[in-house]
């Protein structure tokens, strides 16, 4: 409760009328996901060039558990890799795609559809179920018990247990919100405006469909709201590296600059960092140039 409320305070104070020569202060988090599909050296040394580059930046990491229950993985090396990364202010969140491994080790009976990507998840390798859609495929129920499950499985592996969300390909509806207030949840970003996706995505993609219908009325520089009495919702209004290059990313953050827009939500995966990560590590010095020729106080968060 108490975090929620700091959030809450925290968006009304940046939301005040600015006056005088008082410096606007923007509020920017960089997320990452971690799918659960696999822990790569290149991706993790990514990570890590990246926070030696940025030491002042820190990370909300929202994590696929699905990785400690792997066929035979060793869980302590697991987590030593994660923690590889990670920095002392940073924080651990949930991310979650209903891979069948997971959902089955839940006690929940897997559903091969409907998916994002239109494949069959049918199947039985360790990435089965990746892109079948937590909302359109699972009950409110089953939702409240995977999500409990999940969050106690980062618990026994020596996290805290997560506040903060994000449901794999954004996928989230009115049961997983439930779900998530059910489990005390403070923070989601799981609201995207579709659009930002189809550098990579047809606009007539499932994905796209599906997130057109879950978020009609999400737009790019959406800000923070209340969800429920305690959940807020931090729009993912800078989407992911994987879809947004350093040009744009910094054309994002100059509309939010113009706009007033006090926060901006942007991250990549940890699965892709290798490839992506550079992206961020461009655009972030010109954006703090920009914010200085601005007048602008970048606050990062968590």
């Amino acid at each position: 409760m108490r975090d929620f409320f700091r959030y809450f305070v925290l968006f009304m104070l940046l939301t005040l009328p600015i006056a005088g020569n008082t410096r606007e202060v923007m509020q920017l988090w960089v997320t990452v996901d971690w799918e659960g599909l696999w822990l790569q050296e290149d991706n993790l040394q990514a990570m890590q060039k990246f926070r030696q580059q940025f030491p002042h930046i820190p990370l909300l990491h929202l994590i696929n558990p699905v990785y400690f229950i792997q066929p035979g993985v060793n869980r302590a090396q697991i987590g030593s890799q994660i923690r590889s990364t990670l920095l002392p202010q940073d924080t651990i969140g949930l991310h979650l795609h209903p891979m069948r491994r997971l959902v089955e080790y839940c006690g929940i009976r897997y559903q091969p559809g409907p998916s994002i990507a239109d494949i069959d998840e049918q199947c039985a390798q360790s990435s089965c179920g990746h892109s079948v859609s937590l909302e359109f495929a699972y009950s409110q129920t089953e939702l409240t018990e995977l999500v409990n499950c999940a969050s106690a499985m980062l618990v026994s592996n020596g996290f805290n247990r997560p506040r903060h969300f994000r449901a794999g390909a954004w996928q989230l509806g009115p049961k997983l919100q439930a779900a998530l207030e059910a489990n005390q949840f403070l923070w989601d970003s799981s609201r995207i405006d579709a659009q930002l996706l189809t550098t990579r995505w047809h606009r007539d993609s499932p994905l796209i469909k599906m997130l057109q219908q879950l978020h009609a009325h999400t737009a790019q520089l959406n800000q923070p709201y209340a969800l429920g009495y305690q959940l807020m919702e931090y729009p993912n209004n800078a989407a992911l590296a994987d879809y947004t290059n350093s040009k744009q990313l910094l054309a994002l953050f100059e509309q939010h600059l113009v706009a007033h827009e006090p926060v901006m939500v942007m991250g990549f995966h940890q699965e892709s960092a290798a490839d992506y990560l550079l992206r961020l590590e461009r655009a972030i010095p010109r954006m703090e140039q920009l914010a200085k020729q601005k007048n602008v106080t970048i606050e990062w968060m968590p």
